[in-house]
């Protein structure tokens, strides 16, 4: 299979065991007292019968559907584990518009690290980290114009 293809798992409780299949693979069942230990035994048997390299496991795609014996319960744990999903798409969107909107208030706007924290809700430490060659930048522009040091410590001779 390609590298982008998902394997559906049907995760069953029976005692005190839980119990996968993977039903478009044949023979691809497996067992394990807890759930983490039984997403290991399952990556494993999946690696193995699709005759994968070594350490591809961890870059298996799953898709759980769990079936605990309550159906209630099931549907929603399914709802939760969904809207977690969905949760940290959104948050990755968030963070890559803090990085942008962080380097374009220091480098475009000259804000100060305070400011820009201030406007996107983040710490001025954040700002510092996601933007740190415009913080640089600026402070090193600034230096040249008035003639002090830059942020490594050199000496500028200004214009002004």
């Amino acid at each position: 299979m390609n590298q982008h293809h998902t394997y559906r798992v049907v995760v069953t409780r029976e005692y005190n065991a839980w119990l996968a299949d993977v039903p478009e693979l044949d023979g691809a069942h497996t067992y394990a007292r807890n759930l983490p230990g039984l997403d290991q035994a399952v990556r494993e048997t999946i690696a193995m019968l699709e005759d994968m390299p070594d350490g591809a496991e961890p870059g298996i795609r799953l898709a759980y559907e769990y079936r605990t014996g309550d159906p209630h319960l099931d549907e929603a744990a399914a709802q939760v584990r969904a809207a977690r999903s969905r949760v940290a798409v959104e948050k990755q969107q968030v963070e890559r518009q803090t990085v942008e909107l962080a380097r374009q208030m220091l480098s475009r706007h000259s804000l100060s690290v305070r400011d820009a924290a201030t406007l996107l809700d983040v710490t001025p430490q954040r700002i510092s980290q996601v933007a740190p060659s415009e913080r640089r930048a600026r402070k090193a522009g600034r230096a040249a114009v008035t003639g002090r040091n830059t942020a490594d410590g050199a000496q500028v001779k200004g214009v002004a």
